[in-house]
């Protein structure tokens, strides 16, 4: 069983990173992708590995391979996070009048 105190500690950003590194195999290319450093993309990585107790991705000479759990990871994670743009899409502004 997945240690629920560890997910609690991850988020967006941490999925966000996930879904990149799964599509782009690459550390550098999503640090530039997503304006942020490699050790916040590495720093990210950790905290899902520790959170779903697994390597999630290997690093190897053609990129960071997915281990077979970050496969069966990508698909709900993506959703999430289109569900949660959906939600912040349909979300109506503010009007204080």
């Amino acid at each position: 069983m997945l240690n629920s105190n560890l997910l609690r500690k991850l988020d967006m950003q941490d999925l966000m990173v996930f879904v990149a590194v799964y599509e782009q195999s690459s550390v550098t290319g999503v640090s530039e992708t997503l304006c942020v450093s490699q050790s916040t993309v590495s720093y990210c990585l950790k905290k899902l590995r520790t959170g779903f107790e697994d390597e999630l991705f290997i690093k190897t000479p053609a990129g960071m391979c997915p281990t077979y759990k970050a496969r069966t990871m990508y698909t709900p994670v993506l959703n999430i996070l289109e569900s949660i743009n959906l939600c912040h899409a349909s979300a109506p502004a503010f009007d204080p009048t």
